[in-house]
């Protein structure tokens, strides 16, 4: 009798074991990961181009370090990005978006220089005029670099040593000391700017943004993150939001990528193409089949810390900047890291931000400690009526400015990196290879597109 019920198991097994679930299988013509400024800019014009998309985004929202705090009394905070070039790149993408926009101008009366370390008031580092015309002058001695007027890393081979020798030794040698408060206001995420290699100084204030305080800067009319939700509108449901990668199958013919969903359940995408617009770096790439040229790159990043905070209750007048501001450190009076760099009124009554960097190891927790340090030396020296400060709410920008050493750019790191580009069918766009600034990420992201293989 045994005998007999296993021949009848054996044979009638394979329908009474449950079988393995099956995944949906969705086939497109590109993968996007990451639905920051590039991920989602990059989906737009690639589905107005008649391509079918998928954007695979981690986080609940569209937008990356685009963050916007809307108030009850209608007042917003944009806590992220603020504005954009002036530029056609950036307004044909509002148009295109049907978003209307206003000229972004400083909401402050005055700037405060307060030394953060003591919490008493200081003097400005230079005065307005010798500040604008160094700036200028700054222009005029970086200009010749001309693979870097598009905010791209298109460096000359060999490597000026100019380019590589820290940002301090190139103010002096062509005496911008004057410069050094307005190329750290815009470049304040490098971290200790005359410590950093000149390229990264460059890169994230050269002569492309220099030209936008000439134009002007523009931003939504209702807060930065309109553009986002507009774009959620025209994407739909081909974004994946609350969405990862658990593995990837790459090929010089198309890609393959498992991908899960916050819940637990899995979807298989098959593309033509990936395009990755987060920095990729080791942590953000667990899953991936990464070849040894690959690791050997994204392995030698470093970087900074980045958070933002908008608070209430700091006693801080409305409509002034507290610039922190250090009469020991050298040219521009910079705060070394880690730093909170400006207490910014944005316009909000009693919502000024605040904006902190730091290495890598410096956490989100440290953040606030500083910040709650800072306020207490000021309420301590007097400096302004403190109460008490309060996060209304708080965001993580890191990584922020990714960076490599000397000795990597000297033997052409950057050559190597983009000549990552198309391989195994594989696109890369974002902070990591072009200037960390919408308008210019945007551009790039065209490039990109525009060299992109859909034949099999």
């Amino acid at each position: 009798m045994m005998r007999l019920f296993s021949l009848l198991r054996s044979i009638t097994g394979a329908a009474a074991l449950p079988s393995a679930p099956s995944i949906e299988t969705i086939t497109c013509d590109i993968c996007i990961l990451g639905a920051g400024s590039s991920g989602t800019y990059s989906a737009v014009r690639l589905k107005d181009a008649g391509k079918h998309v998928v954007v695979v985004e981690p986080n609940n929202r569209l937008g990356g370090h685009t963050e916007t705090l809307y108030l009850p009394d209608d007042n917003y905070v944009d806590y992220g990005v603020e504005g954009v070039f002036n530029d056609e790149v950036s307004k044909n993408y509002f148009r295109r978006l049907g978003v209307e926009w206003k000229r972004l101008l400083p909401l402050n009366k005055r700037t405060d220089h307060v030394d953060f370390t003591t919490g008493e008031r200081v003097d400005p580092p230079a005065d307005t005029v010798n500040t604008l015309l160094a700036t200028f002058e700054y222009r005029s001695a970086i200009k010749h670099w001309t693979g870097l007027l598009k905010g791209v890393y298109d460096l000359p081979d060999p490597v000026p040593e100019d380019l590589i020798r820290p940002f301090g030794e190139f103010v002096e040698k062509n005496s911008l000391e004057d410069a050094v408060s307005m190329v750290f206001f815009f470049a304040q995420n490098v971290g200790n700017l005359l410590e950093i290699p000149t390229l990264y100084a460059i890169q994230n204030f050269g002569v492309p943004h220099v030209d936008a305080l000439v134009r002007g800067y523009i931003t939504p009319q209702n807060g930065v993150y309109e553009l986002y939700r507009q774009a959620g509108e025209i994407l739909g449901p081909d974004v994946l939001l609350q969405t990862t990668v658990v593995e990837t199958k790459r090929s010089d013919s198309g890609v393959e990528l498992t991908v899960q969903h916050a819940n637990g359940t899995r979807k298989l995408i098959k593309a033509r193409n990936l395009l990755i617009s987060f920095p990729p770096i080791m942590e953000k790439l667990r899953g991936f089949d990464l070849d040894e040229t690959e690791t050997e790159m994204f392995q030698k990043w470093f970087w900074r810390t980045y958070y933002v905070a908008v608070l209430n209750n700091t006693g801080i007048p409305d409509r002034i900047y507290v610039s922190n501001t250090d009469p020991n450190t050298g040219p521009g009076n910079l705060p070394r890291m880690p730093f909170d760099y400006l207490l910014q009124y944005m316009g909000a009554p009693g919502h000024p931000t605040s904006k902190l960097v730091g290495d890598m190891n410096f956490t989100a927790e440290d953040a606030k400690n500083l910040m709650a340090s800072d306020f207490a030396r000021m309420k301590a020296k007097g400096t302004y009526p403190i109460e008490d400060p309060n996060i209304v709410v708080f965001g993580d920008h890191s990584p922020e400015t990714l960076m490599v050493s000397p000795k990597e750019i000297r033997n052409g790191y950057y050559r190597k990196l983009y000549a990552l580009q198309g391989r195994r069918s594989t696109y890369y766009t974002g902070l990591t290879f072009c200037s960390d600034y919408s308008s210019l990420i945007w551009a790039y992201s065209d490039t990109v597109i525009g060299k992109m293989r859909w034949g099999m």
